[in-house]
């Protein structure tokens, strides 16, 4: 049985395990700010454990764009290299992929009831599945049948301009206009940007505060200490919907929008009760084609872990392809 090294590398956490098979070891977990990079980590994990057992190979997914094997962490120090760790750990074969090209992976593979549905629609069977993922940054992509089995797109649409859906919204982006020169999705849906909606939203009320961790805002919002607070989760429901929609066409995701990262499941019932599914359906002359479209929030805790495992065997196989004859 082979022994595989899987890792998930957020902007804030991250986590790492060994996989035999289709089995799963505990998760091991870690800030990234606290460690200078991806293999005082890994090694750290290893020593935790006692792994004294050979590694056949790593599967390391990473927040932020891949090329040539290497990823610049995009809300982090990190450079991930799949030669160094090879090298580092004498690894037969090492792979780096989009963090959320491991979830989409996974997609098909989730149970129901790990998932949150919300609003109508049914999946197409075999139809392309989205993911969009907000954390520490906002993270996109998709699954889609291809001639030899799932396909993956990986994709950096977090970083795609972000449309107002009304007058407030609008004039919320001109704000941060003011302040970004741009804005992106991922400007107003992530963590960080929880707290620039925050802010502004307190900048056109004529006031000022000082700036809040989004966890302070939810917090806020959801015990009715602030109704700012409340105006600025309620304005992040609405441009999810939006965006999510708009992954929705531009995927054409009719086996389902599925809603990653860490910050939805922890008010997943107040989404399910604001306009996040109105804005997701408000496609104009397409609203009946997104209306058909389920969309589901992932509660399982590390989706990205039942990716990895369907993307392991792509990668042995890859990996043997390039053995010389």
């Amino acid at each position: 049985m082979t022994c595989l090294l899987l890792a998930d590398i957020g902007g804030t956490y991250a986590r790492f395990a060994l996989a035999s098979g289709r089995a799963v070891g505990p998760i091991w977990s870690t800030e990234v700010g606290t460690r200078r990079d991806a293999k005082e980590a890994i090694a750290d994990f290893l020593k935790a454990g006692g792994q004294r057992a050979e590694i056949d190979g790593a599967l390391l997914a990473t927040a932020g764009p891949v090329q040539g094997g290497r990823c610049q962490l995009t809300n982090a120090a990190w450079i991930v290299d799949e030669e160094e760790i090879a090298n580092a750990f004498a690894i037969p074969w090492v792979r780096v992929v989009n963090d959320l090209e491991a979830v989409a992976a996974g997609l098909a593979d989730l149970p129901s009831e790990q998932t949150h549905l919300i609003g109508a629609g049914t999946g197409i069977p075999g139809a392309p599945m989205a993911i969009i993922a907000p954390g520490t940054g906002l993270g996109m992509a998709c699954l889609f049948p291809g001639p030899g089995g799932r396909c993956v797109l990986p994709s950096e649409g977090g970083h795609a301009s972000l449309a107002g859906v009304d007058e407030r919204s609008d004039a919320v982006i001109g704000l941060l206009r003011g302040r970004f020169g741009r804005v992106s999705a991922e400007r107003a849906l992530s963590g960080p940007g929880l707290s620039n909606l925050h802010q502004a939203i307190v900048s056109l009320q004529g006031g000022t505060s000082p700036i809040l961790k989004p966890g302070e805002i939810t917090a806020s919002a959801f015990d009715g200490s602030s109704s700012v607070c409340r105006a600025a989760v309620d304005m992040f429901c609405a441009f999810l919907g939006a965006v999510a929609g708009d992954v929705a066409l531009t995927f054409g995701a009719r086996g389902g929008v599925f809603i990653g990262g860490g910050i939805v499941p922890r008010f997943v019932e107040h989404l399910s009760r604001s306009a996040f599914r109105q804005q997701f359906e408000a496609k104009g002359r397409l609203e009946a084609y997104v209306a058909r479209i389920p969309t589901r929030v992932i509660l399982h805790p590390n989706p990205a872990f039942v990716g990895l495992i369907s993307l392991a065997e792509g990668a042995r196989t890859l990996w043997r392809s390039h053995l010389p004859a």
